[in-house]
């Protein structure tokens, strides 16, 4: 499974939050595409480093992988930025290196990312429990069954159709209904571990580290596998007991192979040091990569899965600040003086930007677009879940819309949220001439509207699939795209970036 690129509706909505720091690792796709707040740090900078940065950049967001989070960042965090909500998003599963309880103590939200990066890490073990000559076990035993060793197993099943795999569970965690999503002759699911690795010469370690499985694997299950196992653990190495570790030290034909991040493993180098059994000394010396989830399919597919979130959360602060002013149309034009802006397009989507952006004080021409294309698009973009949430706050945007202009009321069918089209249009046009808004009939060329963008912002909402593109300079930035629900979210969109570089140009 690999998702799509970060949509540009995702990284509009990103761009008008606070600064956001990414001390994770990235995609080369996502470092390109991401906007300018976005600042991104090595995964390795140090502790002290980060707090500075943090005291400088002040973020709203910081994206983490495999660091620390303590209460040393997490105090410099809120001091730095008193006020307003933070986040901190784990590009990830595991938040045993975050003081969550502290974050929730300062009003810092945390999210992670479970399940994403599953499929990698499944294709990863299932690499290296390819033996020598390329094959693949026919038996393998999979500890854990969370989403990697759910992945595994699908894959594993897909791969070879004569393999047998053992999955070792938590009691009452095999369902019927799991069961029967494989098939039954050639998985089992078992709960006892001697059960599960007794004999086993492929081992996959894909469980969560809890109170329950840290240090369980210990002597007596080391010396039970088969004497020349294979063991490929992505889980963390704390699985194993300090008597485990010295057994697989000295073992002839056992090899050891465990993925994790770089802070993890140093941590377990220092550990089998104290132990007296360094991993580079032992007789069959351990593996240690931290590859399974760092390829750059699995960070595009992380990177997508954070920017998500994060354009959900800058949505709903977009939704929030437009709902606590009026979006009543003005009744009377603007003085002279008024900074300008152009829309290109007098469809359901000019419209609406028109709406927005007079509300911002701003002098609004509209342009004839492309009559084929003069429009909006019903179809929504093949991102279900950021699509479904911008319906539903373009939803609450347009019932704030109709509340604020009583006369457009009689023309939303409130049962089924139907538009009557042209008499809408019809309605929103009028009050947007009466507020001051120019129409002008003239179709205009491309060569004609980098030209206008050279003397103001121009906005054009007649790109493919009714996009929405702010053009200045006779430079094209792509907003967003979609249908009827989600034109006031663009409109909304358009107007906070508009307004915050004109900010910047004021300031600079």
């Amino acid at each position: 499974m690999t998702l799509s690129s970060v949509p540009p509706v995702a990284a509009s909505l990103i761009a008008t939050t606070d600064n956001i720091l990414q001390i994770a690792p990235v995609s080369k796709r996502w470092k390109a595409d991401a906007p300018s707040n976005v600042v991104f740090l090595r995964p390795t900078i140090t502790k002290h480093a980060l707090l500075i940065q943090i005291g400088l950049l002040r973020p709203s967001t910081i994206i983490v992988a495999d660091q620390t989070i303590d209460a040393d960042i997490i105090d410099q965090w809120r001091a730095s930025h008193p006020f307003g909500d933070l986040c901190l998003a784990r590009r990830g599963t595991s938040l045993d290196k975050v003081r969550v309880d502290l974050c929730k103590f300062n009003g810092i939200q945390v999210v992670n990312t479970p399940g994403i990066n599953a499929p990698h890490v499944a294709a990863y073990i299932a690499h290296w429990l390819t033996l020598g000559d390329l094959t693949a076990p026919h038996e393998i035993c999979v500890v854990g069954f969370g989403n990697v060793g759910k992945e595994l197993v699908k894959l594993l099943l897909d791969q070879d159709p004569d393999v047998r795999i053992k999955v070792l569970v938590r009691q009452g965690r095999a369902s019927d209904r799991t069961e029967k999503v494989f098939c039954k002759s050639r998985v089992s699911f078992v709960v006892d571990w001697l059960e599960a690795l007794e004999g086993a010469s492929a081992v996959a370690i894909c469980l969560s580290l809890n109170d329950e499985s840290a240090h369980r694997i210990d002597r007596g299950l080391i010396q039970c596998m088969h004497s020349h196992a294979r063991l490929v653990c992505v889980a963390k190495p704390d699985v194993f007991s300090d008597d485990a570790l010295q057994t697989l030290a000295v073992a002839e034909g056992v090899q050891l192979v465990v993925d994790y991040g770089p802070a993890t493993l140093d941590a377990f180098r220092m550990r089998t040091q104290a132990l007296g059994c360094r991993v580079d000394t032992w007789r069959n010396p351990a593996t240690l990569t931290t590859h399974a989830a760092t390829n750059e399919a699995c960070n595009v597919d992380l990177d997508y899965a954070v920017s998500v979130q994060l354009s959900l959360t800058a949505l709903s602060g977009i939704v929030r600040r437009q709902l606590a002013q009026s979006l009543a149309i003005p009744s009377q034009p603007l003085e002279t003086g008024a900074p300008q802006v152009s829309i290109i397009g007098r469809g359901i989507n000019g419209l609406l930007q028109a709406v927005m952006l007079r509300l911002a004080n701003y002098q609004v021409t509209i342009y004839e677009g492309n009559q084929d294309r003069d429009g909006a698009s019903h179809r929504f973009p093949a991102r279900p879940y950021l699509a479904v949430e911008c319906h539903r706050a373009g939803v609450e945007l347009f019932e704030k819309l109709l509340a604020d202009n009583p006369s457009l009321a009689p023309l939303f069918k409130e049962a089924a949220y139907d538009i009557e089209f042209v008499p809408l249009e019809g309605e929103i046009e009028a009050l947007l001439r009466r507020s001051g808004v120019q129409f002008q009939p003239k179709h205009l060329s491309l060569g004609e509207i980098a030209e206008l963008s050279r003397e103001h912002v121009v906005v054009s909402t007649m790109g493919g699939e009714e996009e929405v593109s702010i053009i200045y300079c006779a430079a094209y930035y792509r907003i967003a795209a979609g249908g009827i629900s989600q034109s006031l979210v663009g409109a909304s969109l358009v107007q906070e970036i508009i307004q915050a570089n004109r900010r910047l140009s004021v300031e600079s």
